[in-house]
């Protein structure tokens, strides 16, 4: 199966076209509320369907619901860069190729979302609000509001064109006029035909919709106590609402003219059934930012202990109070003819499996970027997460790191590669067993972020500085010697960023954070350990090309309204 794997990938690089033959349900074609009216499910049983979505396989190499598609977020950046490429599902995003509206990502991340917004908007519509609804039903409509908002999130920021440095790209977007333009939004009320004449929302129409659909989830859900971290509450409404507000507060912050557009459309009529955000300035949404990642951490969360990110059976594998929202998997997901015993997250991002690809027969080991390991301080304990280029091969150093492999076999793990995720109860044979695991989609220690983020700007850098050197002091350093050294905004922005690169890594967090704060994604330096093919660096104070996501071409062939982003396939700075 495996040799049939590496032919397939071979395959792919010369004949890329057969991705326009796949057959596939796109939302042109009605993901709406009428669908409800073909079912007998109860709001309960919709509500809980909503998480199963994520676990939606894709046609594109290596895509395995949601966690695939945020693996591809993190191949875009520099996170995750691959020992040996044969057997790298990710070649596309390495080679920096590929993004155009028919191929992997557009094609599979555009039917994904939508799939999950139908869940969440049949869910919506089979429960009829007021006075005598349960608060049961009320936790329904809660917990789908919420995943549309996440989903809808993530398609906002993802798709909406940002500008890139590249005149073949940025003056296309100018003379398509999309600068500005998200996703089309469909409810529970969008009917089939108004599915395939919709177009791209403004993004202040957009943010004024998700949070319209957080602050009804957030009243909803009081109260409520979940049954697992697929499940929303209102810790992880508290979460995506720090999200999006510090997501606004940027934008407003450096756009001036923006911020005027927000406002400007406050009041208008047809925007009336969204709550109005109710801001006048940036700060605004910085303060909101951190009011909301503290109510978030209020909610019964703490970091994880050095004890629970080392545990070698629950390690990242395993929700815990540390985790908002996650994906979770079980043994009755991994259905016949889904391929799950090859396309799993387990089997790409932890090393210590025998069913996947990143492990000792296939070597598509994922390692930290060299440069990023460099900075990180000794006393940071997470930094034992990734094996030091002066331990590899090393049977002496063993003991220094947690892993399921005794030495003999630890010896042959090249230098940087990652020992964070490992398979469920420590079962390396077994995908059943050992990739049917949780999977993090936010993490408390995101909102501690956040809120020193959020502060540096509404209370003064060196508040900010305070906040991040007490948390980092406290939950991530043994002997106190953090120190934040910088002395500028951006610079405090740079080790924010550099902070969620060493927490997150793997977990897909730092691709809208790239995005956001108009970061370059270097590959190439002196040193590098991305391979030689893969090492593209994009324009400082910019958004990396690939990083504006193109809209699956079999979108416009049944909306006609759709405007596309440009191809941004290939373009990247050429290495000097």
């Amino acid at each position: 199966m495996k040799r049939f794997i590496k032919h397939i990938i071979l395959l792919s690089l010369t004949a890329p076209t057969l991705t326009a033959c796949l057959e596939e349900a796109y939302p042109g074609r009605g993901f709406t509320q009428e669908q409800l009216f073909e079912t007998d499910n109860s709001a309960a049983a919709l509500s809980k369907a909503i998480p199963g979505a994520m676990l939606r396989m894709g046609k594109g190499n290596g895509h395995y619901g949601y966690a695939g598609l945020f693996m591809d977020r993190e191949a875009m950046c520099a996170e995750i860069p691959v020992y040996d490429m044969l057997y790298d599902y990710y070649q596309d995003e390495g080679f920096d190729r590929n993004y155009s509206p028919e191929y992997y990502v557009a094609i599979d991340w555009w039917p994904f979302y939508y799939e999950l917004i139908k869940k969440a908007n049949l869910t919506v519509g089979a429960v009829a609000i007021n006075e005598n609804t349960s608060t049961e039903e009320l936790a329904h409509v809660g917990n789908a509001l919420g995943y549309r908002a996440f989903a809808y999130y993530d398609m906002a920021f993802a798709y909406e064109y940002k500008k890139t440095g590249y005149a073949k790209l940025d003056d296309k977007a100018g003379i398509d006029k999309i600068y500005g333009l998200t996703v089309p939004i469909r409810t529970e009320s969008t009917t089939q035909q108004e599915a395939t004449t919709d177009r791209r929302a403004p993004f202040y129409v957009m943010y004024r919709f998700i949070m319209t659909d957080l602050d009804r989830a957030e009243k909803y859900l009081q109260g409520y106590k979940r049954s697992g971290a697929n499940m929303m509450d209102q810790g992880a409404i508290f979460g995506i609402k720090a999200r999006l507000w510090l997501q606004m507060g940027s934008r407003f912050e450096k756009y001036n003219a923006d911020l005027q557009e927000q406002l400007a459309h406050e009041n208008d009529e047809a925007l009336a059934k969204y709550n109005k955000l109710g801001i006048t300035t940036a700060n605004d949404c910085f303060k909101k930012a951190a009011q909301y990642a503290r109510l978030a951490i209020s909610e019964g969360h703490r970091p994880l202990t050095k004890a629970e990110w080392f545990n070698s059976t629950t390690g990242f594998n395993t929700a815990n109070d540390a985790w908002l929202l996650a994906v979770q998997i079980n043994s009755n997901d991994m259905t016949n003819g889904s391929n799950w015993n090859w396309k799993n997250f387990v089997g790409n991002m932890s090393p210590e499996n025998t069913f996947g690809l990143n492990n000792l027969e296939y070597k598509a080991y994922r390692m930290i970027d060299a440069g990023l390991y460099k900075g990180i301080e000794n006393g940071d304990w997470r930094k034992n997460t990734w094996i030091a280029p002066a331990d590899a091969g090393q049977a002496a150093a063993y003991s220094k790191y947690t892993t399921l492999y005794k030495a003999e076999d630890w010896v042959k793990l090249p230098a940087y590669t990652g020992l964070k995720f490992h398979p469920r109860s420590g079962e390396m044979k077994d995908y059943k067993v050992g990739a049917a695991v949780d999977i993090p989609l936010m993490r408390v220690e995101e909102m501690f972020l956040i809120e020193a983020e959020a502060k540096a700007h509404y209370e003064g850098l060196a508040a900010g500085k305070q906040a991040l050197t007490n948390y980092l002091n406290t939950y991530r350093y043994d002997d106190n010697s953090y120190q934040c050294t910088a002395t500028t905004m951006d610079g405090f922005n740079d080790e924010i960023l550099r902070q969620k690169r060493i927490e997150f890594w793997g977990e897909g967090i730092v691709f809208f954070d790239y995005k956001r704060l108009e970061k370059a994604v270097i590959r190439h330096y002196e040193g590098s350990n991305h391979p030689t093919d893969y090492q593209w660096n994009t324009k400082a104070g910019f958004v990396a090309p690939r990083m504006n996501i193109c809209i699956s071409h079999y979108e416009r062939q049944y909306n006609a309204n759709i405007v596309n982003n440009p191809d941004p396939s290939g373009v990247h700075e050429e290495k000097k």
